[in-house]
């Protein structure tokens, strides 16, 4: 029988010899910095906007940066996958690459100027809106941004140390202007803005490295390009409405029907586990370029990868959530401070997110999109989208903050399991 000192050489030079299991490896690494970046450096100020906001200014702000996440989302459409995956397969060739780029560019800008005129609508129509227009205006410039955002296109080339750099900027930027210009709950206004501008600059950093630095050329798209760019990103983004629908609009319900202070409580809980999550959507990041290319190869090896990523997964987000819940009353205390109490509860429910959602991100990411099932992918996410729906409308009222956090587990659950069983069915797994 093998020692555990040898098969561990094995492994090691298994990967050494393996050019796809070292782009896995490598873009793994970089995404786990680039997440550390997006997900920890922001803890710095975290803590500090709850308490200097306080439980109402901090909920205001984070109802309309939910609202707006409507529009951001029309504008990511469903480039952050179709970009990649058809980067990932013709990145051999900068100028198809390039094209690709100008295109999804010109479509992101498109899907901006579709969005802010909705806005506008909604804002001088709608009284509640209406009170604070201001607020939404400004959280919708971090949709500008995302318009250049060139992250996918980086994933799709595999230069992920590229994602890093313009992390870095952007994120130390935000840090010193949130100390240097929010001093009181009244500057809740400029928290929005804050966080547009650093992020606008670093993705301006980014298009210029792509044209300038990696040499693929950015030209002013045809419009039946920029038109077939939406079409081919359709159904992914009707999947990503479904999954903004029972996860963004939780909120968005639970600030109409319970006010601003319950969704102070939610999204400050919320933002933690969030935090948490984000380590296993950076392994589904850096396996999807990889799954699309194994997949089209050999199903029998993309079954025996998906397998090992599942008992893997499983098993490190079943323990983060268990530790979360047994430590949720000091996890407020130190993060968000004592006003924040009223939402260890909350945060209890919370808790076993990262297992089911890390499990439901490996079947549908990782394995129903990249074999085609796009579809049925998005049938599963829309019949989500109206279960959670339902159950917000009936547990919020009465609960506030605690039914909408059992309303989002119940449904990641039936999500999971939705999964699941078609994975079976499939046999992809």
């Amino acid at each position: 029988m093998r020692s555990l000192k040898e098969t561990t050489k094995s492994l090691i030079n298994k990967v050494k010899n393996n050019k796809d299991y070292q782009a896995i490896i490598e873009n793994f690494t970089a995404l786990s910095i680039l997440n550390a970046i997006n997900y920890i450096l922001p803890l710095v100020t975290f803590p500090y906007l709850v308490r200097v906001l306080g439980v109402e200014k901090f909920g205001l702000l984070s109802f309309a940066q939910s609202v707006v996440a409507y529009f951001t989302l029309l504008t990511s459409y469903g480039f952050y996958l179709t970009g990649v995956q058809q980067i990932a397969l013709r990145r051999e060739s900068k100028e198809e690459s390039g094209r690709i780029l100008s295109s999804i560019l010109g479509a992101k800008i498109f899907l901006t100027f579709v969005g802010f005129l909705i806005l506008s609508l909604l804002v001088f129509s709608i009284p509640m809106f209406k009170r604070n227009a201001l607020i939404y205006f400004l959280c919708f410039t971090a949709v500008l941004s995302e318009a250049i955002n060139p992250n996918w296109f980086f994933r799709g080339i595999e230069k992920m140390r590229y994602m890093i750099i313009l992390a870095i900027v952007s994120k130390i930027m935000y840090i010193i202007a949130v100390f240097l210009f929010v001093k009181s709950g009244e500057d809740y206004i400029i928290v929005p803005l804050l966080v547009s501008i650093t992020a606008f600059a670093a993705n301006a950093l980014g298009i210029r490295i792509a044209h300038s630095v990696l040499g693929y050329k950015i030209t002013i798209p045809k419009l039946g390009e920029v038109f077939w760019q939406i079409k081919d990103g359709y159904t992914i983004f009707l999947s990503q409405v479904a999954i903004n629908l029972y996860t963004n609009t939780n909120t968005v319900l639970l600030g109409f029907l319970g006010g601003t202070s319950a969704v102070g409580y939610y999204s400050a809980v919320q933002k933690i586990i969030s935090i948490l999550l984000g380590f296993f959507v950076l392994i589904q990041q850096a396996v999807f370029p990889f799954s699309n290319r194994v997949i089209a190869q050999s199903e029998k090896d993309a079954s025996k990868l998906f397998k090992n990523l599942t008992y893997f997964i499983g098993a490190c987000s079943l323990a983060i959530s268990i530790v979360i819940f047994l430590l949720s009353p000091l996890l407020v205390k130190l993060i968000l401070g004592p006003k924040y109490l009223p939402s260890v509860p909350t945060l209890r429910i919370l808790a076993f997110l990262p297992f089911i959602v890390s499990i439901s991100q490996i079947f549908g990411i990782l394995i129903m999109v990249p074999m085609g099932y796009k579809k049925e992918f998005m049938k599963i996410l829309w019949s989500a989208s109206i279960v959670s729906i339902i159950l917000s409308l009936l547990l919020v009222p009465a609960l506030k903050q605690n039914g909408t956090a059992i309303s989002s587990v119940l449904t990641e659950t039936f999500v999971s399991l939705s999964m699941l069983v078609f994975v079976r069915k499939i046999r992809a797994l």
